[in-house]
């Protein structure tokens, strides 16, 4: 039901649309694309804009009152903070008696003679006018004490006796901690709230007085009254008492018996609408450290005011825009279709194989972005068409050097045969084993003309090639392997590790100790790490950046060539890195992908290819 009352506007325009006769049809389809933009968007435009007027009018109230809100709570962040700012402030002058050692002692000492206790009035006469004179807000500053062999001033030391006995015990039930009241709960003359603590900063048990501190509404007061214009702000204590407001006729009366609202204010904040004697009003409220809560209402005709005044312009803005709408659309289908027509003109030159285009910048929108893309595609895949060539071309040289670099293999193998059948003849086994080591080795390195290899069959390469070279340096090259067996039927290209060995032996060796020289292969996430480590002589920055970017050394190889043939093969994310120190050694890391023998570049039989 809900899906066909959703389309039967459509379907009434089908029913419009069959309805019109072939001719018709075949018209509107041969309309320009400007004429048919033109008369969908002014159908699609009017409605929208009809919706758009009832939706404002139904929105606007919510949306205000939404904005109100988030008004009220800045404010009452505000207001909360700067009162909590306020009551650190003389909890911080409390705490200033509450650790007076001199103090103390003058309020636990029991005096013998009357005359005894004339040192501790001066104190007290010094101590406490100083801190009111610096705080005009104080209205007064008490000591109540329980030693009655000192004397009462009925100003500045009074007895226990004269204190409330229900706001004595929470004063000692606080243990140090202050305590608010407010002045219709504390005997102060013209005292908004009164801050009181024990003196217990030794003994939490044994309090040696009750201190108090009498302030002024009009510290709190003035936290406020810039903010009463159109609401009303109330501070009220967490029996509802108001501690302060800017409506003379609640204040220090009871905000609950004026508006109901205890029940409300069961969250630390929070906001609710409620109708009081006939009229509407929205609370919103947020809750103090302490206890105290921060209460601001507005009467909803006042908040309303604007809603009602904003809806009528909006009706009359909506019916301008429409008309406006209406010659925009006009002149811009005009212009939209021009760039259109302009961009498939260069489309078709794309088509055609010619990628030299010639778009103008047509602006920022949709088409604008269309046409910066396409002439940004069209640039890149002429690139990519360059690069490629580029890159096999390169490839391909590469190629052909690494096989110029090799010796003719029917000779090479016919000569090497040669010479091992005459060692074997005469005896001389090294010989032998050495032309063994470098037929094994160059079978392996020319591989038919494939670059492509098994990563078993490089190492078995770097292995013979380290075999031969032992004969040659006796004592002096020391080889580890630590290898994981696993990643040996994975493929490389050739050649990639015995560059690095035979650097090791004609560059690093230093001393008559030899060399030692450690090669790993490990699996790296979606990739191989095959390192080459030496302990020889290591290199200069200098030299590190002339090995890193030269072509060809000593090797016949070098390290840009490894580098290059790595990239050009697996991509630019692969490739050689070198790390060395001088008196230290050198680590050359070769990082390529994990690519199984079932390459379509591996042409050799696997069980072949181990055998060699």
């Amino acid at each position: 039901m809900n899906t066909e009352k959703a389309y039967s506007p459509l379907g009434r325009l089908g029913r419009i649309a069959r309805s019109f006769p072939l001719g018709q049809k075949r018209a509107y389809s041969n309309w320009r694309l400007r004429h048919k933009f033109f008369f969908i968007f002014l159908i699609v435009i009017i409605l929208p804009f009809s919706l758009l007027i009832y939706y404002s009018y139904s929105s606007t109230r919510s949306t205000i009152t939404e904005h109100t809100y988030t008004a009220l709570n800045g404010s009452l962040a505000q207001i909360n903070t700067n009162v909590e700012k306020r009551l650190e402030y003389y909890n911080q002058l409390s705490n200033i008696l509450y650790m007076d050692a001199q103090l103390r002692n003058y309020l636990s000492t029991d005096y013998e003679q009357a005359y005894y206790y004339l040192d501790a009035f001066q104190y007290i006469n010094r101590t406490l006018p100083s801190l009111m004179t610096l705080n005009a807000n104080i209205l007064g500053i008490t000591i109540y004490t329980g030693n009655h062999t000192l004397y009462s001033d009925g100003q500045y030391v009074k007895y226990t006796e004269e204190l409330a006995p229900s706001l004595e015990e929470q004063v000692l039930e606080a243990a140090g901690n202050t305590v608010y009241f407010h002045s219709e709960d504390f005997p102060a003359e013209e005292a908004s709230i009164t801050i009181a603590r024990s003196l217990s900063y030794f003994s939490l048990q044994h309090p040696y007085g009750i201190l108090t501190i009498d302030i002024n509404d009009n510290e709190f007061y003035s936290l406020i009254k810039m903010e009463n214009y159109n609401k009303s702000v109330y501070i009220i204590d967490q029996n509802g008492s108001v501690i302060s407001t800017g409506d003379q006729e609640l204040k220090s009366n009871q905000l609950f018996d004026v508006f109901p609202i205890q029940e409300k204010l069961t969250e630390d904040d929070g906001y609710f609408d409620i109708r009081i004697h006939g009229q509407e009003r929205f609370f919103t409220y947020k809750k103090l450290s302490n206890g105290w809560a921060t209460v601001i209402t507005v009467p909803y005709d006042e908040l309303l005011a604007n809603t009602n005044k904003a809806t009528r312009n909006i009706i009359w803005y909506s019916a301008v825009a429409i008309g406006i709408a209406v010659l925009l659309l006009y002149f811009t289908t005009k212009f939209m279709t021009k760039r259109i027509e302009v961009l498939l003109q260069q489309i078709r030159k794309v088509e055609r194989g010619d990628f030299r285009l010639s778009i103008k910048p047509m602006g920022h929108d949709e088409i604008g972005q269309v046409s910066f893309a396409f002439n940004k595609m069209a640039s890149t895949i002429q690139t990519l068409i360059h690069d490629g060539y580029v890159k096999e071309i390169a490839r391909k040289e590469s190629e052909l050097n690494t096989l110029q670099a090799q010796i003719n293999p029917h000779f090479l193998y016919n000569t090497l045969s040669s010479i091992s059948s005459l060692a074997l003849k005469e005896g001389a086994m090294q010989v032998y084993q050495m032309v063994n080591y470098l037929a094994k080795y160059y079978r392996v390195s020319l591989n038919k003309g494939k670059r492509i290899i098994l990563l078993e069959q490089e190492i078995n390469l770097v292995k013979n090639y380290v075999a031969i070279q032992k004969i040659r340096f006796r004592d002096k090259l020391h080889m580890h392997y630590d290898l994981d067996e696993q990643l040996f039927g994975t493929t490389t290209i050739k050649l990639i590790l015995q560059p690095f060995i035979e650097n090791c032996i004609n560059h690093a060796i230093w001393d008559e100790s030899g060399i030692n020289i450690i090669v790993k292969v490990r699996r790296e996430g979606d990739g191989i790490v095959l390192q080459v480590i030496d302990d020889g002589i290591g290199m200069t920055p200098e030299q590190l950046d002339q090995a890193l970017n030269k072509s060809g050394n000593l090797s016949g190889y070098g390290v840009k060539n490894v580098d290059d043939r790595i990239k050009l093969t697996y991509g630019e994310e692969y490739g050689v890195s070198i790390f060395s120190r001088l008196g230290i050694g050198t680590a050359v890391t070769i990082r390529i992908p994990v690519i199984s023998d079932r390459h379509p570049e591996y042409q050799l039989d696997k069980q072949q290819a181990l055998l060699e």
